[in-house]
């Protein structure tokens, strides 16, 4: 295999030709560098050429990930999935039996340009078994300000907003989620990501705690932190949030320990074990979760060892990251666990 080869990422003409063709590229490139090599240069088949605009697209997203686009000869590929590099095919499909159980949708104030509908099919293109969207019940409820958690601190505000017809959005959703429903089956399934407000009470209105496949709870801000917050104190008050949400309905807890490192913490470790036990009495699943987030599996290790089912989530909040799971896939490896035995 010469350097050439090695940096040259080429896709056969049945990729280039998909609808979900720019998707598919930010895929192939991803599985390349999940597989060890750096592409720097995209290869596309001159034999299926799409449209301009298409074209264009396609060397904006090559560009989007730092490589080069060329048009020219590719191999022929045996499955409609598979991409090249070094001569050698690289199977873009995911491993079968796997659930995608946290994405978010165009709802989201956090999103960046996702659409559901191109997301699951994008989903099941590479192979997810059932793609769950969990949005935001936050953002559902409350104005584009929500992500600074105001919220929280403001009781009075959230009964104001619950006191309305539509709840902010929340009614428009599940109205749109009950025609989608209909549209698109059991493949796709609908959850919310939910947190706790003032005094750790679930940020759930009464009659929307039913009606969803799913909940997930997600602890993204810690109530009642001064600036000055010692270590034991922040850990105590996350610890006081988490034995919260696991009494409420929930199936999973989202992204566990993300709140250290997203504000700037060490990731108590020691704490791994005692949320173990948490989440096996409770019977909620724990979530490998890729979304910018530091994965240590010694967590994980101790959820297995107290019996804790594994639950997966992209997290996608593009289009793009909609069944981005060989990182998960290789967590699973390294877990000793096979798709089958996580949560379906």
């Amino acid at each position: 295999m010469d350097g050439m080869e090695e940096t040259m990422l080429a896709l056969p003409g049945t990729l280039t030709a998909s609808p979900l063709a720019i998707y598919l590229v930010d895929k192939a490139i991803k599985r390349a560098r999940d597989a060890g090599f750096a592409p720097d240069t995209l290869l596309l088949s001159a034999q299926r050429l799409p449209d301009a605009r298409q074209r264009n697209r396609l060397i904006a997203e090559a560009a989007r990930n730092g490589l080069l686009c060329r048009f020219g000869e590719t191999p022929r590929a045996e499955t409609p999935l598979h991409a090249f590099i070094g001569g050698q095919p690289l199977d873009l499909r995911l491993p079968p039996g796997l659930c995608d159980w946290h994405a978010h949708t165009q709802f989201a104030y956090c999103g960046r340009g996702i659409d559901l509908l191109d997301a699951a099919r994008l989903a099941f293109t590479v192979g997810v078994a059932t793609q769950g969207f969990s949005e935001h019940a936050f953002a559902l409820y409350f104005p584009p300000d929500a992500l600074k958690f105001r919220w929280q601190r403001d009781p009075d505000f959230v009964a104001r907003v619950w006191d309305t017809p539509g709840r902010g959005r929340m009614a428009a959703y599940r109205a749109w989620v009950a025609d989608l429903r209909a549209l698109l089956g059991a493949r796709v399934r609908f959850g919310l990501e939910v947190d706790l407000f003032g005094g750790g009470r679930f940020c759930l209105a009464p009659e929307d705690l039913t009606g969803w496949d799913y909940l997930i709870g997600a602890v993204h801000e810690v109530e009642g932190l001064s600036p000055g917050a010692t270590t034991a104190e922040v850990e105590s008050a996350w610890m006081r949030d988490v034995e919260r949400l696991l009494q409420q309905p929930i199936a999973i807890l989202a992204h566990p320990f993300r709140y250290f490192p997203w504000s700037g913490r060490p990731t108590p470790t020691h704490l791994y074990r005692p949320v173990a036990r948490m989440l096996a009495q409770a019977h909620v699943a724990a979530e490998i979760n890729h979304h910018k987030n530091p994965m240590d599996l010694a967590f994980f290790r101790a959820c297995l060892e107290e019996g804790v089912t594994i639950s997966l989530g992209s997290d996608a909040h593009v289009t793009r990251s909609a069944g981005d799971l060989f990182p998960h896939v290789r967590d699973l490896e390294t877990l000793g666990l096979t798709p089958a035995q996580t949560l379906h």
